[in-house]
This record gives C-alpha cells, structure tokens and sequence, in this order.
C-alpha cells in the first residue's frame, strides 16, 4: 500500500521532505536511498530497473543503487507517527483528529466517513455513518430492505397512504420534498401555537420571562413565507429542467437517426446550450435545497426551544414558593425495583422555594436506601441548590425542616424534623449536593402495613420552616 493519503488540503501543509518521493502521499515505513531520499516500503517497487530488481534507480536524481542499499529510517518514521492529523474523510463528515500512528485503525474501524458496502444490497461507496440512514425501514434506499407501509409523513398530512415499497417510497418522498416540508412547518406552528396557548394561560410565567413569545408569530411567518417561495421556485426550476431534458433527448435521437446533414452543426450548439441551461438549472436547484435544509434546520431548533419551554412550563406549574413541596411519586413499584437493580438508586424532587426570591430546594430520595440505611430503610436527604437570589440571602442556611410520609387514609403519617448543623460547609452556601436529611427514614418492610403506596403512587410532604424569614 502507499503512503497515509491525507485530505489535499492537508498534505499541502506537511514539509516536502515527509512526503514520498514515488506515491506522493505522507511517508508510510519510511526507508531512505543511499543518495539521501525517503520513500514508503511498499513503494520501492517502483524504483527496480528489471523484473528480478538486481537494480533501482532514484525518480528524483536518478541515482543507481543496490537493493541493499537502502534501510529504514527509524527517527523518520517515530516522527511521522507522532503527527496530529485530520481525518482524510473530514469533508465526509467524519471529525476526528489525532496522531498519524492511530489514522489507519481509525478508518478501518470508526471513520465516519469512510466509504463501506452494504450487507444487504451490496451498494458501494457509502460512508460509514450514513449506513444506518440508508438502511432504514422508512426512509433508508437500501432496496435489499423490503418493508411496505404509507408514507411516513402522512401522520400530518400527506395524502399519499398507499401501500408504498422502498422504491415507491423514495421516489414519492423526493417528488413530495417541499409538501412535506409545509407540513413540517403547520405542525411546529400548531404546536408553537400550544405552548402559547400555555403561557398565556398563566400570567405569572409571561411577567417572570416576557421575552418568551417575543417576536415569535413573525418568525414563524417570515419560515413559513420564505419556504413557500422556495417550494414555488423549486417547482418552476423542475419545469424547465423537465422542458431541456425532453428537448436534448429530442435533438439526440434525430442526430443518431442521421436524418440531420448541414444543419448538424446547428443542432449541436443547440445541445450544448441546452445542456449548459440544464447544468445551471439543476445548480440552481442544488441552491435551493440547502435553502430549504437550512430552514428546515432553523425550524428543528425552534422546536428544541418549543420542548425547553415546554419543560419550563411544565417545573413552573408544580414548583411552590411558599416552603412546601407535595411531591407525587407515581410507578412506585418499578422505581423501587431499579433502585434495587442499581439501574437508578436515587432520584430528585421537583425543586421548590421559601419566597418568590428566597432559597432554592430540592429532596433527594433513595428507595433502597443509602449509607446504613441501605437494603432496608428509605432514605431522604435535603439539598440547598443554586439559586438566582443567593447573594441577597442570609448563609448559613438555618432553616428547620421537616420530612413526612403521608397515610393516604389519614391514619398516620411518618414525620420526621431535623434542623441544620450550622457547622455543615453544605449549609454555608448553596451547594446542590447532599446537605442534610436520615439515612433511615422509614422501613421498608414496614411500608405495606399502612397506605404509604396506593395505587402505585406514594405522597411525601416537605415542610421549611419561614416564620422567621
């Protein structure tokens, strides 16, 4: 094999000198000619006079030799080996970098954009990460792939629900591209239009954060606009495209009939042009699918905005200000078994506050237990969290703080109150991590003597006290 090929990019910035005199590549087992020039090993073949190779010759001074006069440079090669190179399949998509001793294992093994075969259908030249895309049931070419069903976008809109193949389907979703582009965009809008409808509803999100619906209507309408335009423009450009193609096949075929004699000169500048307005119109296309990819792109990140917001609403609605928290546990029972399994031991309450402007807080609850209490009792611990008014709070935190297990029949309830160690550095500051709480707080072979867990839901009740806040 020749030397490392890098990107041309790449190679261009490499010193003459770690470059192979014969394959031009990046010195690969570097060895050195008596006359003082590198090449790879596997490229001295290529320097032999005759078939026996009793004889070389130097390509750069030509320079004749023995075979035993030349060795491998090993200072050379321990060099190379610790160049920091970029992955030649960058423009591939594929971003790593690092030192040449590790480029070949890279390709070979995790290159993102090295070209593979498909297993299925035996299709060359597909790079290495896009293998799962074009083997995917519903959008994926791979016509080894045989999977039947409507087309995917019909879930919101598109009419097209006939039983479609692997082919069908990927001539309909090209043909239908900028359809199922404007129901891409209906849906962010009905969804957008939902969140608003949220907000809205609660004015005590929109006066915290008023800049969340900012400018929000026109933007959707400027995406909605500009894609229209370019859906508009697409279908003109496949007009003519459709229009030039039809004429070259027309002015093809009378040229291979040979019924054209003194004109055919005519005729072929007419094809040239023709193809010429072709290669501009299909560039021209080519424009405009990035345009629409970079809306498209525009639109995926208002929706990631959409589900931000859409979590904020969601912790405004059960977050409390007034030093209580009544937190919900529901799926019991499969919560309790991967605390057990180790798969998650502990998990948070939704945080909750003293005051509008007052400390930030949260519970840290462990169904297994934790510490002593593990593998028997569950164990709560409270958390002091940043928060955005600290530096107008008094520290250390100080305030009592009681933890209750509710009886969901009003029989009795665990209770349990503990108030800070003033000497704890978790109390000095806000910290979010464990401050403070029992290792021991319940049995856990004692939950199934009272309704603790009902319906596979258990209540616990946090109280801090604020009297002298």
């Amino acid at each position: 094999m020749p030397g490392y090929q890098l990107a041309s990019e790449d190679l261009g910035t490499i010193p003459p000198k770690y470059i192979c005199s014969s394959c031009g590549f990046l010195l690969k087992d570097t060895v050195q000619t008596k006359c003082g020039h590198f090449y790879c090993q596997s490229c001295l073949q290529s320097l032999c006079r005759d078939e026996t190779c009793s004889k070389m010759e130097c390509l750069v001074d030509s320079v004749n030799f023995l075979p035993n006069e030349v060795f491998p440079d090993s200072f050379m090669r321990r060099e190379i080996s610790a160049f920091k190179v970029p992955c030649p399949f960058m423009k591939d998509g594929c971003p790593w970098k690092g030192e040449v001793r590790y480029l070949e294992v890279h390709i070979e093994t995790k290159c993102y954009g090295y070209p593979i075969t498909c297993g299925k259908c035996n299709k060359d030249g597909i790079s290495r990460g896009k293998l799962k895309d074009h083997q995917d049931l519903i959008f994926g070419d791979c016509e080894a792939v045989q999977v039947q069903g409507p087309c995917p976008f019909s879930q919101i809109g598109c009419p097209k629900r006939d039983c479609l193949n692997q082919r069908e389907k990927k001539q309909h979703l090209q043909k239908a591209f900028a359809q199922h582009s404007v129901l891409l965009l209906q849906l962010a809008i009905r969804t957008s239009k939902e969140y608003e409808a949220i907000l809205t509803r609660d004015p005590r999100i929109m006066s915290r954060s008023p800049q969340l619906l900012t400018n929000h209507d026109s933007l959707i309408q400027d995406l909605q606009n500009q894609l229209q335009i370019r859906t508009d423009e697409i279908r003109s450009l496949q007009g003519k495209l459709q229009e030039n193609s039809r004429r070259i096949t027309i002015l093809e075929r009378t040229l291979a009939s040979g019924t054209v004699s003194g004109g055919a000169s005519y005729y072929l500048r007419d094809v040239g042009n023709l193809k010429r307005q072709l290669d501009t119109t299909q560039e021209s296309c080519r424009r405009h699918d990035r345009r629409i990819e970079s809306i498209e792109h525009t639109l995926a990140l208002r929706n990631v905005t959409l589900a931000d917001l859409e979590e904020y609403v969601r912790q405004q609605e059960i977050s409390s200000y007034d030093g209580q928290l009544l937190w919900k546990i529901s799926d019991y029972a499969r919560k309790r078994n991967d605390a057990v399994t180790g798969q998650q031991v502990s998990f948070n309450s939704p945080f909750f506050y003293t005051s509008r402007q007052g400390y930030k807080m949260c519970v840290r609850l462990y169904l297994n237990g934790y510490g002593q209490g593990k593998g028997t009792h569950l164990s709560m611990f409270f958390v002091v969290m940043r928060g955005e008014y600290d530096a107008g709070l008094d520290w250390p935190f100080r305030q009592k703080v009681t933890f209750m297990l509710l009886d969901q029949d009003g029989v009795e309830h665990v209770v349990e109150a503990f108030t800070p160690c003033l000497r704890r550095s978790s109390f000095q500051t806000s910290s979010s991590t464990i401050a403070g709480g029992s290792t021991s707080f319940f049995p856990l072979d004692e939950i199934g003597n009272r309704a603790y867990v009902k319906n596979d839901v258990m209540f616990l009740k946090i109280i801090v006290d604020t009297s002298d806040l």
